[in-house]
């Protein structure tokens, strides 16, 4: 499936460099079809020491997105025709045949029809499994006709979204599950009628009781059909998904070319009170939008199209097909359709997780001349080849994000009847015989066992399915026949994982599996007990005895596997690893996720061992966090007491640290526990207190009732002392300010506008900007619109955000921007998206019509300024207007400003005429990833901002460029 440009794709912030808009697309005039097969053939650059060979193209095949090859050699084509906008259901599966057995393909027969977009497929038992959403199909050819007569509607629910967000790609897993990776729906602004389905419960047609919620919140599935067994994993991909030779999953997402998920949905779930952000890991060294290498003659760009970056990431693949030499056997490849290419990162490990490099410097493993050249996934097939899947479109952009004028030109479909599927191998493999018939379906069980063994993961995962389908009581035998053998850990890691499946694990064996010298096996080893250890109780004590292994990733499984267990002993190895290994922040993770009610005695031991560093500030946060969402008073109390009133200048990094996860934990429902903790907190507002302390104590201060303390007037009067002390320190001023804003009342409005002055620092002035917020909306607006010339660019951004937090602040500022006496441009993409499409009618109405952008006059400006493409750039002046307009919002390659909008980084390559665009015609669209959500809460306040991260049982916002918040969705 094609993957739009969206992740990165840019919105305005002022107009300087900050959206990312082409007038028009750019046809590529000299391919008016594209080129034929032959010539596409030449088109491409591989790495040295590899060759390309086509396979298939049209006229047998057409739009392909996926394929598979089952053990009896039939090779299916999985054709999306209807991508962008299509849903009449013209998608197809496609057999390929070699007819007259000359080594080459010459047919293709229809094998499914009538799909809508369908994403993905794999083997399973007879026949195969399909995602085309909001369905998952099994289809079987019972005659041998290459023609399904079996269609069965297996799962249903899942969003039939933008296409690019639709559940995908299913692959059969190590531990015998099928895994297939979605995330959650993209709400479209333009195509609302065509993918605005949300989705519903997803669950198996035939046997409704085994469901997940809606749309599975968003998250990657697993399932075992036979069994009727479906769940929900930790993480999520948009296109493509993959394992590496021990069953750590990968995804990828556009500019996200690369993660990791870490930590398993069983082990974060065992805790509710765990608020897990994302349980992803973003794994390159070289960054999100990753610059690329293309080499296209002619490219033709659209709508928000990142040019020069990793925009359109997908089908990640880790190779395992043994063909390539041993410096490929821990190598990704991932699609860059946008770009004409394939990219290729080293994977390395790195604690609990991985690191991800690339493998060429400057160049990329395969690249296309040819601007229709669309590889979108890839398939290792049983001759250990890397085949490429080639969409082959002349446009590949979803129109949701591209110019109108190109959207209705007629131009989304050309190159739908056109597809190529090429194969890469080293230069001095034999060519493809399609011929050369695969029997693996008609071998004894003893070959399939020794199959277990093979360089390439087709043939083993295949044997592994296929020995599990037949269930034959000789399997047993002839497994430990090769693992009494074999010297291959791969043989042995699929060897235990087939005989867990036919439900024959024995202690004996796992106990081997946990001394293996090669830590993928104890791993996995670690995994399959940890299922028996209730039937094999003799297994603990092995595992105890991986309390000091070497692998930091087996230390890990471990940990997260010990923590279901109740035991000593168990307990005091989980603590060991956690104290070894604490700088990770998964570790900690892990330990959490176990630690349901055991908090305080984790924070107790970790006061004596610790000593201070981030990751153990992060800790005792964590630890903090976990026991304020438990709403458990009595707990709540006594982390309070322990950070106030211990005194030690050495013990105020972690006592602060209590605070700051006792403020990230505790909601306005949860706040009770707090009343009457008002004056504890109180007692830190000193200058002689450790200022992180101080301040972590008074953004407690809200969630108490604090009017109901009898020395509130006595803090109010003597944070007015304090505010107007100039030796004072800053931090202690503006903590002062906050006291200011939770005691104040009208009478101090004319003490906070004297503060707001450029006398006084900026962060003293942002924060009586707030302050003053707190006591009076209203004059506060007032205030700022017949002050804006004197407050500088940070001071006015404070103001505005504290204006949009209310409909009185909100008029205020519209009438500012009506008047002319604030102008539009003051304000950020997002805020104006939060206003043109405001809950409340006359507001939203109101602020379309002032400020949406006269495009005619913009074209004019245009044509006036591009006599500036002609002029020489000076960058440090260039440095200069980014910083004073651009900084608020984005970054240029990750320094210098906020990351609340895309890394300007990203249009380096890009051609000046459309720079010069983007400045002056901005705002015509809302990138996907930007959209600006309003999430309800039960305690009927709402908040605003942009969703960055979800799991099973959070939704994290980016509020502002340095601030997020993790809202669980049990809120």
């Amino acid at each position: 499936m094609t993957k739009s440009t969206i992740m990165k794709a840019h919105y305005t912030c002022v107009p300087i460099l900050c959206f990312i808009l082409l007038l028009s697309c750019t046809s590529d005039k000299s391919l008016p079809g594209g080129l034929s097969p032959e010539e596409g053939l030449q088109s491409y650059k591989v790495a040295d020491g590899f060759k390309v060979e086509l396979v298939a193209s049209e006229p047998l095949i057409a739009d392909p997105v996926a394929m598979e090859i089952d053990e009896n050699g039939i090779v299916y084509v999985v054709e999306m025709h209807g991508y962008p906008l299509d849903l009449s259901g013209s998608g197809v599966i496609k057999v390929l045949v070699d007819s007259d057995d000359d080594g080459r393909f010459d047919k293709s027969i229809v094998f499914a029809d009538s799909l809508v977009l369908p994403t993905g497929i794999t083997r399973w038992k007879k026949g195969v499994l399909v995602t085309d959403p909001p369905l998952l199909y099994y289809f079987e050819d019972t005659d041998g006709d290459h023609k399904a007569d079996i269609r069965k509607i297996m799962l249903s629910g899942f969003a039939r979204s933008n296409p690019q967000h639709n559940v995908n790609t299913p692959l059969y897993g190590l531990d015998n599950w099928i895994y297939i990776a979605h995330e959650g729906e993209v709400t479209p602004k333009i195509y609302t009628e065509e993918f605005g389905d949300r989705g519903a419960d997803i669950k198996y047609v035939d046997h409704p009781e085994s469901s997940l919620p809606l749309n599975a919140n968003g998250r990657s599935i697993r399932i075992k059909p036979d069994s009727h067994a479906i769940e929900m994993l930790s993480g999520e991909s948009q296109f493509g998904h993959t394992f590496d030779p021990y069953g750590h999953i990968f995804g990828t997402s556009n500019a996200h070319h690369l993660f990791n998920e870490v930590i398993a949905a069983r082990y974060i779930d065992r805790n509710p009170y765990l608020r897990v952000a994302d349980a992803l890991q973003m794994i390159p060294d070289h960054g999100d939008a990753a610059e690329v290498f293309p080499i296209t003659a002619t490219p033709a760009h659209q709508l928000l199209t990142d040019v020069g970056v990793i925009t359109s990431s997908c089908g990640v693949t880790w190779y395992t097909g043994g063909l390539f030499d041993a410096s490929f056997n821990n190598i990704t490849f991932i699609a860059e359709p946008v770009h004409n290419l394939v990219h290729a990162d080293v994977i390395n490990d790195k604690g609990a997780t991985f690191v991800a490099s690339r493998k060429y410097d400057h160049e990329e493993f395969l690249a296309s001349t040819d601007s229709w050249s669309r590889p979108v996934n890839f398939y290792i097939g049983p001759d250990g080849a890397l085949y490429v899947i080639d969409y082959y479109r002349q446009i590949v952009e979803h129109p949701e994000w591209m110019a109108e004028e190109v959207a209705k030109s007629g131009a989304l479909y050309n190159g739908s009847d056109k597809g190529r599927i090429y194969r890469i191998t080293p230069t001095n493999t034999s060519s493809l015989n399609a011929s050369e018939k695969i029997t693996l379906g008609k071998e004894s069980n003893e070959d399939l066992v020794r199959h277990l063994a093979d360089a390439n993961r087709w043939w083993r995962i295949n044997s592994q399915r296929l020995l599990m389908d037949r269930a034959d009581e000789n399997t047993e035998k002839a497994i430990h026949n090769l693992l009494d053998t074999t010297s291959s850990p791969l043989a042995w890691t699929h060897a235990i994982w087939t005989l867990d499946g036919i439900g024959k694990t024995d202690p004996l064996t796992i106990k081997k599996a946990l001394s293996h010298s090669v830590s993928g096996v104890r791993e996995n080893a670690i995994r399959i007990a940890e299922k028996h250890l209730n039937v094999f109780p003799s297994l603990l004590d092995e595992l105890h005895k991986l309390r000091n292994d070497p692998s930091p990733k087996v230390r890990f499984q471990l940990l997260c596997t010990l923590g279901s267990m109740p035991d000593k002993v168990s307990q005091q190895v989980s603590q060991q690893i956690l104290e070894q290994d604490l700088e990770d922040y998964w570790v900690q993770l892990a330990a959490l996720s176990a630690s349901s009610g055991n908090e305080l005695n984790m924070i107790t031991e970790a006061k004596k061992k610790l000593k201070e560093s981030t990751g153990a500030k992060q800790f005792f946060e964590n630890c903090a966090s976990v026991i304020a969402l438990s709403n458990d008073a009595k707990a709540i109390d006594e982390v309070i007491t322990t950070a106030i009133y211990t005194k030690d200048d050495q013990t105020a990094w972690w006592r602060s640290a209590l605070l700051t996860g006792l403020k990230k934990g505790l909601t306005a429902n949860s706040s009770e526990a707090l009343h009457g903790k008002s004056d504890m907190l109180f007692i830190t507002f000193s200058e002689n207190e450790n200022a992180a302390i101080r301040n972590a104590a008074i953004k407690l201060l809200p969630l108490t009732n604090i009017s109901t303390s009898a020395k509130v007037k006595t803090y109010h009067d003597e944070a007015q002392k304090v505010v107007n002390n100039p030796n004072a320190s800053l931090a202690f001023r503006e903590d002062a300010l906050s006291i200011i804003g939770l005691t104040g009342t009208l009478e101090d409005r004319a003490f906070i506008e004297a503060i707001i002055s450029p006398t006084q620092p900026e962060s003293i002035q942002k924060m009586a900007i707030e302050t003053y917020a707190m006591i009076d909306l209203h004059a506060t607006g007032k205030f700022v619109v017949e002050n804006w010339k004197q407050l500088t660019s940070e001071v006015r951004q404070q103001a505005i955000g504290e204006l949009l937090s209310d409909s009185i602040g909100v008029a205020t500022l519209l009438d500012a921007i009506a008047s002319k006496h604030i102008q539009s441009t003051a304000l950020d993409w997002p805020q104006k998206v939060e206003l043109m499409n405001h809950d409340i009618p006359s507001i939203r109405n109101r602020a379309r019509a002032l400020l949406v952008e006269n495009i005619s006059t913009r074209e004019d400006a245009m044509k006036k300024y591009s006599a500036a493409l002609n002029i020489t750039g000076v960058a440090k002046q260039g440095e200069t207007i980014f910083q004073n307009n651009c900084a608020v919002c984005h970054q240029i390659g990750g320094e210098v400003g906020k990351a609340f909008g895309p890394d300007l980084a990203t249009i380096r390559n890009r051609d000046p005429q459309f720079i010069l665009a983007d400045i002056v015609i901005p705002n015509r669209a809302i990138a996907d990833g930007y959209e600006r959500w309003k999430i309800q809460l039960k305690n009927n306040t709402t908040q605003t901002g942009l969703i960055v991260n979800e799991t099973s049982s959070t939704i994290t916002i980016r509020v502002a460029a340095d601030q997020h918040t993790t809202i669980p969705r049990a809120d």
